[in-house]
């Protein structure tokens, strides 16, 4: 019985002060996106932004501030408990924007060009080139890893066999 008003004190404010702090930071530099798939379907992601672009699955998609809207996120959640972040609609295979008043692309302007010569569009590009094409590329992110364990196995195999006489075993005259 004596825990209680303690128990009681950490569910009414210590953990909601928890999510809330939880949720800020994982707002944070972010933006939420709904893109609209080629199945009608529509889906809901907290996307990283970076300069002028949201990135999600290896593409960047524009952003422009005609067609930011303010949303609350996560959806579900009481409202003190969520935090506004800035939200943008999209087409999935497309980095544009889409207006949210009449659902349809804004008019071609110069950040175009802005976005043409970005290096994550010459990336892009020359990385869908190559897959057309028939290469496939080294895939370092999956290799590493698994390279630095064998040969960290290999070395501890290395180790307990020849390195035997360092580990109590007493040299002999």
């Amino acid at each position: 019985m004596g825990n209680t008003p303690l128990i009681l004190l950490f569910i009414l404010f210590a953990f909601p002060m928890g999510l809330i702090l939880y949720n800020r930071q994982r707002c944070k530099g972010k933006m939420l996106c709904f893109f609209l798939r080629k199945d009608k379907s529509v889906q809901t992601v907290l996307c990283l932004l970076w300069n002028d672009f949201v990135l999600y699955q290896e593409r960047a998609y524009d952003v422009y501030p005609d067609f930011v809207r303010l949303s609350r996120f996560p959806m579900g959640w009481p409202p003190f408990l969520q935090e506004l972040v800035p939200a943008a609609l999209y087409l999935e295979e497309d980095g544009i924007p889409l207006d949210w008043v009449t659902l349809d692309q804004r008019k071609v302007r110069a950040m175009e060009l802005k976005s043409a010569l970005d290096e994550n569009f010459f990336r892009k590009m020359v990385h869908e080139t190559a897959q057309e094409a028939g290469g496939t590329g080294i895939n370092w992110r999956k290799i590493l890893p698994i390279a630095l364990l064998v040969i960290g196995v290999i070395g501890l195999i290395v180790l307990f066999t020849v390195g035997g006489n360092f580990f109590g075993k007493a040299p002999t005259p």
